[in-house]
């Protein structure tokens, strides 16, 4: 035997000792026991491992399964804010069904709200909360839920109905509720003075000298676009029938395309009035900050 193959022959002896005499150990940790699992569950929650941490909760649940009722809210709290909102809202849904008594319901019941206005349903949201409000007892989550049907139909651009809700909520024993309600007030109150363009004065305008209501609603090229295709066609036509009378082909083709652009320009004024309203909302309540508690 080399004496190479000498020592790694004592190392290997020394390693075999040092394993048996760590497994012999009282203190050897078992990794996979129930409490070590909901341990790592709850650390991966806390770091903000929603999803791997569902995993873990799933396990522990196995081998506890009369502890399911926090750990089955814990599990689609995870899903909610791992951004899986529809597995969220199934799994609240069935935890509401099987324990609608629970300590966890009020919160189930606004985390299905959220999940919604997560998803941009923001009907959907106000209508689940408006009927669940009954049943969220809990006076935050009662609190957050009204708040949430105002930040819906803020988001829906119905500003006389948020404001309503936001001025009742700054009566709110809630404080986190009671300050926020104060900010998305005024909100509401700002975005009902939006400027804005009317669909109707926009087509109307157009009707009358084509691309001005494009001129209404800010779209200057378009405006002259719609002018020179309505205008150069419409002289083409009358160049036909001036020349050649009703039997004109030319003036027949140009007096239909000059028609057609004619209906368009109005057409696309009143789309343009809603897009100009549309942009307008968006870019101020792109300026609201949302922040959705647990």
């Amino acid at each position: 035997m080399t004496t190479k193959q000498m020592w790694g022959f004592l190392l290997i002896i020394l390693l075999n000792i040092a394993f048996l005499s760590v497994a012999n150990s009282d203190e050897f940790p078992d990794y996979y026991s129930p409490e070590n699992t909901l341990k790592f569950a709850d650390f991966l929650y806390e770091q903000g491992d929603f999803l791997r941490a569902v995993g873990e909760y799933q396990r522990y649940l196995f081998y506890k399964p009369r502890e399911n009722e926090i750990i089955r809210y814990r599990i689609a709290l995870c899903y909610r804010l791992g951004g899986k909102t529809e597995q969220a809202i199934q799994i609240f849904q069935t935890f509401l069904q099987e324990s609608p008594d629970s300590k966890f319901a009020s919160s189930a019941y606004y985390q299905i709200g959220v999940s919604y206005f997560l998803m941009e349903q923001f009907d959907k949201s106000v209508k689940y909360l408006d009927a669940s409000l009954p049943r969220i007892t809990d006076v935050r989550y009662h609190a957050e839920s009204q708040q949430l049907i105002g930040l819906s139909y803020l988001k829906q651009k119905q500003w006389l109905e948020a404001e309503k809700i936001f001025n009742a909520l700054q009566k709110s024993e809630v404080l986190g509720v009671r300050e926020k309600a104060s900010v998305y007030s005024k909100y509401a109150l700002q975005g009902a003075k939006l400027p804005t363009r009317s669909p109707f004065l926009a087509g109307f305008f157009s009707s009358i000298v084509p691309g001005t209501g494009r001129i209404y609603t800010g779209r200057f090229g378009d405006a002259l676009n719609s002018l020179l295709t309505v205008g150069l066609t419409g002289w083409q036509a009358y160049d036909g029938f001036r020349r050649d009378g009703l039997s004109s082909v030319k003036g027949w083709g140009f007096g239909t395309l000059s028609g057609i652009f004619y209906v368009g320009n109005i057409y696309g004024s009143v789309i343009s009035a809603r897009v100009y309203n549309r942009h307008i909302a968006e870019e101020f309540l792109a300026t609201l900050f949302i922040e959705l508690p647990y």
